[in-house]
């Protein structure tokens, strides 16, 4: 054997005891640790734990930014390695598969049941997930997402006989009624192989037409609500989105128009104001439906306002005119982007994430100034809770 193998034995075999030595010691102390802390009596526990949690807040107080930097980065690298090391022992398992071992009660897959609840917003949790995931520890608060009208709630529910069909092919009865499109920054790329799939480059977005078509265009998205006719919109709802069941779109059409605002505003501006160089626009930021009284039968002229052309709007609204062959894109950060997008999921134009909604003091209504993240009000909008949460019904719709 050559001197440097020799050699790399040697330092190994230094390692691998100074590792041993660093286990044990550690071990010793978490022993130690265990025995003191299981003879101390309630009030010297609290005694600790008040001394710890005080150090810890006089020590992150006093850091500099550059210290506190350091810190969370190297608290970040730290639960990424035991987070890796918790699952390396399985690393290519899949591919080895031994039947003798118990793989369903393995701690690192075995994540049990929901059996956490919330004490803010009460959302049920697994035993491993974070405590602020749901509601950011009581700093989130949103309204309630209002019942379902009919028939769209027994088609939900399974209460209705065409809930079956309806349920399985949701997507394509939300597509019948959505009133904007789906579109990129850039061409989609064309998809090669077996899979009906497609790619997407750079940033998706929501995109809306005018209210009308055009004389040489068929109505589409949008425009298919002012038709005029019943029966037409209903005809052409069916000849864009294939395999959908006519009785159910001529139900559900009747729903909207009565019950989404959207719709109804839209078109009381197109009948009061004939004129071909209408605008409307629906403010980004415009006070929620929640607090409005009786908002489903008068709209508020603050919200979706008639505006002359030619005039200044803010870059976030979105501004629709009645006669146009020009795509607009719609800021994802818009109140309305998910109502004219997911119309059944929200059949009355609720309102869905803004920038400008305010956390609130945990267990109370006042709000704070600091604002909920569009991840936080989607977590809370997700979250289980033991009353229903019908967005969770919708299946292939997200």
């Amino acid at each position: 054997m050559g001197k440097r193998t020799r050699g790399n034995c040697h330092q190994l075999s230094t390692v691998c005891f100074l590792q041993e030595v660093k286990n044990q010691r550690q071990a010793t102390n978490r022993l130690r640790t265990l025995n003191s802390r299981a003879t101390e009596s309630n009030e010297q526990r609290e005694r600790r734990i008040h001394c710890n949690a005080l150090g810890n807040h006089n020590r992150i107080g006093a850091e500099t930014f550059d210290a506190r930097r350091n810190r969370l980065q190297l608290e970040r690298v730290r639960q990424g390695t035991l987070r890796a090391s918790n699952w390396l022992y399985l690393k290519d398992e899949a591919l080895y598969y031994d039947p003798n071992l118990d793989y369903p009660n393995f701690p690192q897959i075995v994540i049990g049941s929901m059996l956490s609840k919330c004490t803010f917003c009460g959302a049920l949790k697994f035993e491993a997930e974070a405590s602020g995931l749901c509601c950011s520890n009581g700093k989130v608060s949103l309204p309630e997402v209002p019942q379902l009208p009919e028939p769209l709630k027994s088609l939900m529910e399974g209460n209705h006989p065409k809930s079956k069909e309806f349920l399985s092919m949701i997507r394509k009865y939300n597509s019948s009624f959505q009133m904007t499109s789906f579109g990129t920054s850039l061409p989609m790329l064309d998809s090669t192989g077996f899979m009906p799939t497609f790619r997407i480059q750079d940033q998706v977005y929501h995109k809306a037409g005018s209210l009308m078509s055009l004389l040489i265009e068929e109505a589409k998205f949008l425009q298919i609500y002012f038709l005029g006719n019943e029966e037409a919109e209903a005809k052409r709802r069916c000849t864009l989105i294939p395999g959908t069941t006519r009785s159910l779109i001529e139900s559900l059409q009747k729903m909207l128009h009565e019950n989404n605002h959207y719709v109804q505003k839209f078109k009381m501006a197109i009948e009061d104001n004939p004129t071909e160089d209408l605008q409307i626009v629906i403010k980004a930021d415009k006070k929620p439906i929640e607090g409005h009284e009786r908002v489903f039968n008068t709209p508020a002229l603050n919200e979706v306002a008639i505006i002359l052309a030619g005039n200044d709007f803010a870059k976030r609204h979105i501004v629709l005119t009645k006669l146009s062959n020009e795509l607009k894109n719609i800021c994802e950060t818009h109140i309305s982007y998910d109502a004219l997008q997911y119309t059944l999921m929200f059949p009355r134009g609720e309102d869905g994430y803004t920038i400008n909604i305010n956390q609130v003091e945990p267990g109370t209504s006042n709000q704070i100034n600091k604002m909920v993240s569009a991840m936080s009000f989607y977590a809370y909008r997700l979250m289980v809770r033991s009353t229903e949460n019908r967005l969770l019904n919708y299946r292939d719709n997200f």
